[in-house]
């Protein structure tokens, strides 16, 4: 059994709606709001179906810090706290990071950013409700007998650094456009759980882009996508929404500004069909639901049934305020 454990590598975090996550996506993200600060939240059950669930916990709060010189060049800054479990063990990892990022304005609404991620990190696993096979005595399980394990994995902690470049552009057609790239993992830690174990790191490598194209004044499209490679491993999730505008709103300012519904689907390469909404109240709170139907091999174990995700952002400013849309 431990020579498994040798070969196992522990997974990133994940989400199935990457965009409801900021600072997991890029953290040149970070402060690239409009309002003042933006506090974001997000919660995944899953495999539940089949077992002890995976679970992951998102939270995460950035703000502008300050604009710079006459243009709309701004500092972001903000923290971040991730934390995954994976069945009965609940061998995972904690996640504690710093973004920092810059965005310049390059010409008529066009935006280049970029940022940069510290963090802390620590990987854990709980032991305690595992049954071993030297712990069965002929009769029934016996909690006081020795499991025999001599090299069990222990935890570990480590630093991670991580970067990205961000591009945003606006047209005057209705259409807005904005993708990215961020490498994770700079410090190539060792992640091993096993004393004197090596098990180094490999560069994750996020590719991601989003776009908003107005149909009329009440609906849009936006269509989105994200490519994750990290070692032999790669994730590519692929879709996009229909937003639907309840209310009329300013024409110049925000001054009012209307509620929207999404609804959408995704495909997650050779492993899911993602079904979400998401409701937007009035550019102030974000709530998104989704749900992950599983299409791959495993969906004979599952039943199909992958896991909910659970997604909140609020944004809002330190002083009331109107701006321009």
């Amino acid at each position: 059994m431990m020579v498994l454990l040798q070969g196992v590598h522990a997974q990133d975090l994940h989400f199935s709606m990457p965009f409801q996550t900021p600072a997991l996506l890029n953290p040149a993200l970070t402060g690239a709001i409009q309002e003042d600060y933006r506090v974001a939240t997000a919660y995944k059950n899953q495999w539940s179906s089949i077992g002890a669930p995976f679970q992951t916990t998102y939270a995460a709060y950035d703000m502008r810090v300050f604009n710079t010189g006459e243009s709309s060049n701004r500092v972001g800054a903000g923290l971040s706290f991730f934390n995954d479990k994976a069945g009965k063990t609940e061998m995972g990892m904690t996640q504690l990071n710093l973004n920092l990022a810059y965005e310049v304005q390059v010409g008529v609404r066009k935006f280049l950013s970029a940022g940069v991620q510290a963090g802390f990190v620590q990987r854990s696993a709980n032991y305690a409700g595992i049954r071993w096979d030297s712990q069965y005595n002929g009769v029934g399980y016996d909690p006081s007998l020795p499991s025999g394990e001599t090299n069990m994995p222990q935890n570990n902690s480590y630093l991670d650094a991580g970067a990205g470049v961000g591009w945003k552009q606006i047209s005057h057609s209705g259409f807005t456009l904005k993708c990215g790239l961020a490498v994770n993992h700079l410090t190539f830690a060792n992640g091993s759980y096993l004393d004197n174990g090596t098990d180094q790191l490999n560069l994750r490598v996020v590719l991601h882009g989003e776009g908003e194209l107005e149909l009329d004044k009440h609906f849009a499209i936006l269509p989105k996508l994200v490519a994750v490679n990290k070692g032999a491993a790669y994730e590519f999730i692929a879709g996009g929404q229909i937003k639907y505008v309840t209310g009329e709103g300013s024409k110049y300012t925000d001054a009012m500004v209307p509620s929207t519904v999404s609804l959408g689907c995704y495909y997650r390469y050779l492993d899911a069909v993602i079904v979400a909404v998401v409701y937007d109240y009035k550019r102030v709170l974000s709530i998104g639901v989704n749900y992950d139907f599983n299409v791959s091999s495993l969906k004979a174990a599952s039943s199909s049934r992958g896991g909910i995700e659970l997604s909140m952002v609020f944004t809002g400013f330190f002083e009331k305020q109107t701006i321009n849309l």
